[in-house]
């Protein structure tokens, strides 16, 4: 992605946060980001964040401007989606040999989904970490990379995850501490339920139980420093019946009520890559004032004429 930004002149940084959306006039000027311990103003008539409702209108923007604003009230009237753990798996084996597919699966531990989860969620730490997880979703990322075993370093090697929802709550008292030095109790959470996953599992496929090379466990605490995610979630706003109220689909839209700020990602359509990606090319839409998705079948439809012209 970098060079198709970069051969189209723009720039990319990293290890760049950035502090302040700049607003002059109620009107949007540019990105205050921080490099090192230097701040840097970047001016710009125009801004696309896809960070997020909360993080743009609740931490980016000056109080005074996002107040204003009727994506505010969105924010207190929705709630974020539900904080996840995920367990990064490294095996040794081929997909081949270890009889595992390019596929997604959900694992339940009784057919009550809804009322299961909502229990398990709101147990005190302490009395979840003796249940069974109630969901689980698996998969196995490095047999959907064509390009995965191109790479001599992975060859014979296949990646597992294993994601569940979880309660921010039960990590909350030390979002504080530093990142990989949370202290004993933290690691004793996180790995408890981090390892129970692992063995649900291992039940569901036998097969890979003595040949995991590799673990890794992130709570929510995890997602929140990476990721920035306030409250541990990966899929921003909670996908709920309020969210997807018709009034309130028509209201997340990319044009916000700030002049020169646009939102773009899973929060103003839905979740998951085909909602971000889809989310994307509307953004696109609206800031360059044309037809991008119809660009895209016409290019689409381009190529794979060419390509059926080469195999004639």
């Amino acid at each position: 992605m970098i060079p198709v930004i970069e051969r189209s002149g723009g720039k990319v940084l990293v290890r760049a946060s950035v502090e302040q959306i700049i607003v002059n006039n109620g009107k949007v000027a540019g990105v205050r980001v921080k490099k090192g311990k230097e701040s840097y103003d970047i001016e710009c008539p125009m801004v696309i964040s896809s960070a997020g409702l909360y993080n743009t209108f609740n931490s980016m923007l000056p109080k005074h401007v996002s107040q204003k604003s009727y994506f505010s009230k969105i924010c207190s009237d929705l709630k974020p989606g539900v904080a996840t753990m995920i367990c990064f798996i490294g095996l040794d084996g081929t997909p081949e040999e270890l009889e595992v597919k390019a596929q997604n699966f959900w694992a339940f531990t009784n057919s009550d989904i809804t009322a299961t989860a909502e229990k398990y969620l709101s147990m005190e730490s302490e009395s979840a970490l003796d249940e069974d997880v109630p969901l689980l979703f698996i998969s196995f990322p490095s047999t959907k990379d064509p390009q995965w075993a191109k790479n001599p370093d992975r060859q014979g090697k296949t990646t597992m995850q294993i994601i569940t929802l979880s309660n921010f709550d039960w990590f909350k008292a030390w979002q504080d501490k530093p990142v990989k030095n949370r202290g004993d109790e933290y690691d004793e959470v996180k790995n408890t339920i981090g390892h129970k996953m692992i063995e649900q599992a291992c039940q569901l496929f036998p097969q890979i139980r003595d040949k995991i090379v590799y673990t890794e466990i992130a709570s929510p605490l995890t997602n929140q420093h990476y990721i920035a995610q306030p409250n541990g979630e990966i899929y921003g706003l909670d996908h709920t019946m309020e969210r997807f109220d018709p009034w309130m689909v028509a209201q997340l839209r990319p044009e916000t009520d700030l002049p020169g700020l646009y939102l773009t990602g899973q929060d103003t359509l839905e979740a998951g890559f085909t909602g971000a990606l889809f989310s994307g090319v509307i953004t696109a839409q609206v800031c360059l004032g044309r037809p991008v998705l119809w660009d895209l079948i016409k290019l689409h439809d381009k190529i794979e004429a060419k390509a059926n012209k080469k195999l004639e």
